[in-house]
């Protein structure tokens, strides 16, 4: 059996409806594909930041006396300092940024050390401190900030003689 004329114009314009309604499909789960990247990205930015700044408020906190946490400069970048004293030593938790990552070097005080001996915490586009005043300090990491007041009573950092 031979397919007449209108057979063949039917088949073909059917194979036609159904390439343009897979190209229109494939368009939408391209497009809907891009969007989620760029929503999932910009998400993971913002969380990544936050929680970089929700532990470095934590480490405050935990340290929380008055005049041993502040800013100070560490090899040109500035870095969030937090004291403590030890038997009749004094220690520094140094956090700063580095190469990308969110550095935590514990060290004695006095002692020297590069920007590549601390521990590597997390990975973040940027990390900057700011003293504010004598108590307030401001970390900011990309578009975020947390404002930081140690809120413990005042007590001397410096070793017991």
């Amino acid at each position: 059996m031979k397919a007449g004329r209108g057979e063949q114009v039917g088949a073909a314009a059917s194979l036609m409806v159904f390439c343009i309604f897979a190209m229109l499909a494939f368009s939408s789960i391209m497009l809907g594909a891009v969007a989620y990247k760029n929503i999932a990205g910009t998400s993971r930015d913002g969380s990544e930041a936050r929680i970089c700044l929700s532990y470095i408020w934590s480490t405050v906190k935990n340290y929380d006396v008055a005049e041993s946490v502040y800013v100070e400069d560490f090899h040109g970048i500035s870095a969030l300092y937090v004291d403590e004293v030890y038997g009749e030593t004094l220690y520094h938790t140094i956090i700063y940024h580095h190469d990308g990552w969110v550095c935590e070097l514990f060290t004695e005080a006095g002692v020297e050390h590069p920007l590549g001996n601390g521990v590597r915490i997390m990975e973040v586009d940027s990390l900057r401190f700011q003293q504010i005043d004598d108590r307030n300090i401001m970390a900011s990491s990309g578009e975020h900030s947390v404002f930081i007041t140690p809120r413990g009573q005042t007590r001397s950092v410096s070793p017991v003689p």
